[in-house]
């Protein structure tokens, strides 16, 4: 496996403003001696925390799972509260690009993201909203390199109404700068959105799963490609599934953790698969 870690502030010579994190860790594989080398599918791994804290369970062990399947994974250390927005966006958007920019001698070309909780309303930022201002300002017309070929949105943090909103989440995201209204992704779906593959738990007490319900049927309208599977029993952050993750496994766990392999077969099926270069 080739591991290493990216300053994304130093590759993409941007001033850091505050920021502390700003990196991005690479699982690779290495190509096999004697069989024809291998180009892969890609995963930007994005964990949540409410934009307060990067949760180590959904970060390396997701990576992992990806890595297992085929894919070369890449893990986001972004920053959180008090740091605010543009940051997080920035930092996202510098990992696509980073990934898009190296794609040949990486051995990459689809280029997936997954993110979980908080990590999910990041995620659906790069899938919907690649073109912001401040992404823009950035990266100019260079920031439509930061939608992904698809995304998976993990019991997601998406829209800013107070009934069923996780105010945290927006507070610590948007801070001062923005208002929460406009970082409602269930408001910015729009036909062009990467292919959305969402899952959540209908016992969510933490993110509620209407979330997931208003933006898959946001993108369904809007006449973009997404999927989504509600689970009737699990709760918030519950990973990977697996005792790795999770300290309580009862049996319905397993059930649950059948989003894994939905996922991989969606992301597949969009053209995430591993070939002979």
């Amino acid at each position: 496996m080739l591991c290493e870690t990216i300053d994304l502030y130093a590759w993409a010579k941007l001033p850091r403003k505050g920021a502390k994190a700003g990196y991005l860790k690479t699982y690779r594989h290495e190509q096999t001696g004697g069989l024809a080398p291998r180009v892969r599918p890609a995963m930007l791994v994005i964990a949540g925390g409410g934009y307060a804290f990067v949760s180590p369970r959904e970060a390396e062990p997701v990576a992992m799972e990806y890595f297992h399947a085929g894919f070369d994974a890449f893990v986001l250390d972004y920053d959180v509260a008090p740091v605010h927005y543009p940051a997080q966006l920035l930092e996202a958007g510098m990992a696509m690009l980073y990934l898009r920019r190296h794609a040949e001698e990486l051995a990459i070309e689809k280029i997936a993201a997954i993110g979980f909780s908080a990590g999910g309303h990041l995620c659906g930022c790069l899938a919907l909203l690649w073109d912001d201002p401040a992404l823009k300002a950035a990266f100019g017309e260079d920031c439509a390199c930061i939608r992904p070929d698809c995304a998976v949105l993990a019991y997601p943090v998406v829209s800013a109404d107070e009934r069923v909103w996780h105010g945290g989440s927006f507070t610590n995201f948007c801070g001062d700068a923005v208002p929460p209204a406009q970082y409602s992704l269930e408001q910015r779906a729009r036909p062009d959105a990467a292919p959305c593959f969402i899952w959540t738990a209908a016992e969510d007490d933490c993110v509620p799963a209407e979330n997931s319900l208003r933006l898959f049927t946001a993108l369904h309208r809007a006449g973009a490609s997404a999927e989504l599977h509600i689970f009737e029993h699990g709760w918030h952050g519950v990973s990977m599934c697996t005792e790795e993750t999770n300290d309580d496994m009862p049996p319905f766990m397993a059930h649950v953790g059948h989003w894994v392999g939905l996922s991989i077969e969606f992301l597949r099926g969009h053209g995430c698969v591993c070939r002979r270069a």
